[in-house]
């Protein structure tokens, strides 16, 4: 039987549709379970890849030499703007959406997160931590990023002053299996600002801190978090100098000094937007991600943490 011209393109196309590689494009968050790495991706909805590290996983790794495999949402339609991905302790994969400002998973909506907390001029929702609680509960905490707002996607009126935002931490537990709704600052378990340092000089030019995502880390007996910190200015062409790993305790007081992550990338990517962080040993190493950039592949670093730093679990 002959073809249409028609069924041969389609054929044609489909057969080069499929012959095409998965690839990450923006790794904004990342987590690992086993010898996976789950990323987030904002630039793709409906869905999360899974990477396959090596036995022996390099300090410095290139995502796309992962073998990527995408993982659809059953609720594909609510998956969007993903800004961070990670497992509850019911074994629940899930991910934060900033455009929703709300937990996602397969089953829908999980949790939606108080108005106070949407995007504005492109800062919002980006960090989500995970651990344990009891009866295979977990305690989520979820970081609204804070730092500089994006002038061209702000209102006319919203752009006179270019003041930057300071990081607000919400705490909530979420039961197994369960849903918790809508949260509200006023329902938190805690609720905190990151006191995220303050380089010299005065806006809009002096270099002001984001926070995209962090995880939640021991400081002494208490428990408190390790988040990724980046810093920019507010000129109408943004220059990013800073990028680094800082602790907080409860009250969201800096603990220590903060550790400098671009000393520790390969040259060419010491300047790259990195936005994803998770345990990769717990208590002992960190792996952060970055988005693609102008001849830029989408890379994860491996980074072991001082002594001082380091717990031996995770578990309550």
């Amino acid at each position: 039987m002959l073809l249409s011209r028609r069924e041969l393109f389609a054929i044609s196309a489909t057969g080069a549709l499929e012959a095409q590689p998965v690839r990450v494009r923006e790794a904004s968050g990342v987590f690992r379970s086993g010898q996976s790495l789950l990323i987030a991706d904002d630039s793709t909805s409906g869905e999360y890849f899974k990477l396959t590290l090596p036995v022996k996983p390099a300090r410095f790794m290139l995502l796309n030499d992962l073998r990527p495999q995408r993982m659809p949402f059953r609720q594909a339609g609510l998956a969007i703007d993903l800004e961070a991905i990670g497992i509850l302790n019911d074994g629940r994969t899930v991910a934060l959406s900033e455009r929703l400002r709300s937990l996602v998973g397969d089953a829908g909506i999980i949790a939606e997160y108080d108005s106070l907390l949407s995007e504005v001029g492109k800062r919002g929702l980006e960090g989500l931590a995970i651990r344990p609680r009891p009866n295979n509960g977990s305690r989520i905490a979820v970081l609204w990023e804070g730092g500089y707002p994006d002038q061209q996607s702000l209102p006319g009126q919203l752009r006179r002053e270019r003041t930057p935002l300071v990081p607000l931490v919400l705490v909530h537990d979420l039961p197994a299996k369960g849903r918790v709704g809508r949260v509200r600052l006023s329902d938190a378990v805690a609720t905190l600002e990151l006191q995220v340092p303050k380089p010299a000089g005065d806006g809009p030019t002096a270099q002001r801190f984001r926070a995209p995502d962090f995880i939640w880390a021991k400081i002494g007996a208490d428990w408190g978090f390790l988040a990724l910190i980046s810093s920019q200015d507010a000129a109408d062409k943004p220059t990013f100098q800073h990028h680094w790993l800082q602790r907080f305790d409860m009250q969201g007081r800096p603990a220590g000094d903060p550790l400098d992550i671009s000393a520790q990338a390969p040259a060419a990517h010491r300047d790259a937007n990195w936005e994803g962080l998770s345990w990769f040993e717990p208590g002992k190493s960190v792996i952060v991600v970055h988005e693609s950039g102008l001849k830029l592949e989408p890379a994860a670093l491996v980074i072991e943490l001082p002594q001082a730093w380091r717990f031996n679990s995770l578990v309550p």
